[in-house]
């Protein structure tokens, strides 16, 4: 029998630490992967921080000047100060390595972090539906002025955030590393991954610029007309923002959790593909799984006739799920014989 374990995160975190003294920049170099993974975290910080701290004055606001739509909108800061955090936490994580008790890292604390937050998040828009209902029914008097100043600065603290975001890609980098196949593709794969995360900040930041941008029409309402309805109406409104991505995040989180195969591979096609490997005669107990959000990985037991070409089967199957799936991290063992086996079957 022969098995293979294939990390390409752990051979690229060595790999980098070795590159950062091996590969010193000059002064017309371009930057390294190490250093604008440094810079992307000291962004999302920044932001982390604006953030936060526009949270504190908007549930703060919400409190003095009696407006729900306020209270709502640091609901919805909430959501995003988990996504930043959750985004800080990967690029920080995917810059570790394993440890012996804990082969995978703490990749498993950035979804249970997530599943905690979104479970929190839930109980904070039950509580805006039920008061946004109560004032419905008996509207309530709301300082739209002083409501109205706090908002306009969530619009600006949004719109800096994006800005800050905005970054700039360095293809040179990429061109740089593609001379190195193996460290090329597995840093390029970390590269990708955390410009998704800065995107996906990005985008958080875009929506709570909307959401305070809602609030501040909502007080501007209420200041010339004196109709407080539009403050509970706003409040449901990002209620039901709040709960639509909260509940895409408990899904995903829990199936992750489950260990269930990720979205965007099928199995049937993952377990077509191995068995059309050359030499290749059975594929059994074929598991596809997720560690964390963007890291998956597989095991599974193969059947070959001629066992002397092991390694080289067991090469293109790892190649070949890497290259057409994205799993990066395959355990695969090598059998001449399993119980299930038959004729024709898988």
């Amino acid at each position: 029998m022969h098995s293979v374990n294939k990390s390409w995160f752990y051979r690229d975190c060595k790999q980098a630490k070795m590159n950062s003294h091996s590969h010193a920049a000059g002064p017309g170099s371009p930057p390294s992967r190490e250093k604008i993974s440094l810079q992307r975290m000291g962004k999302l910080k920044i932001v982390l921080v604006l953030s936060s701290a526009y949270f504190a004055a908007a549930i703060l606001g919400g409190l003095l000047t009696h407006s729900l739509a306020l209270i709502a909108e640091g609901g919805h800061m909430l959501t995003d100060i988990g996504g930043l955090a959750l985004s800080l936490f990967a690029i920080n994580y995917t810059r570790k390595e394993a440890t012996p008790r804990r082969t995978y890292g703490f990749y498993r604390v950035e979804i249970l972090a997530a599943l905690v937050n979104s479970l929190v998040l839930v109980l904070l828009s039950i509580y805006i539906f039920y008061e946004g209902y109560r004032r419905i029914v008996e509207p309530e008097h709301v300082q739209s002025f002083s409501m109205t100043i706090v908002a306009a600065i969530g619009v600006a603290v949004s719109l800096a955030s994006m800005r800050l975001l905005g970054g700039h890609s360095h293809p040179h980098l990429h061109a740089d590393l593609d001379s190195h196949s193996d460290e090329g593709e597995a840093g390029s794969r970390r590269h990708e991954q955390e410009n998704l995360n800065l995107a996906a900040a990005r985008l958080e930041t875009f929506g709570d610029a909307i959401g305070a941008a809602g609030v501040v029409a909502a007080g501007i309402v209420i200041t010339f007309t004196k109709l407080y309805l539009a403050d509970p109406i706003v409040s449901i409104g990002l209620a039901a923002f709040i709960l639509a991505r909260t509940w895409a995040l408990i899904k995903k989180s829990t199936h992750i959790l489950m260990e269930g195969v990720p979205a965007h591979i099928s199995y049937e096609e993952v377990q077509r593909a191995m068995l059309e490997i050359r030499g290749v005669t059975g594929v059994f107990e074929l598991h596809i799984w997720s560690i964390t959000s963007g890291m998956d990985a597989l095991s599974a037991h193969v059947v070959i006739m001629d066992t002397t070409k092991a390694q080289a089967i067991l090469k293109d199957i790892t190649s070949m799920l890497e290259k057409r799936f994205g799993i990066t991290h395959a355990t695969i063992q090598i059998e001449n014989y399993h119980p299930e086996f038959s004729e024709g079957g898988f």
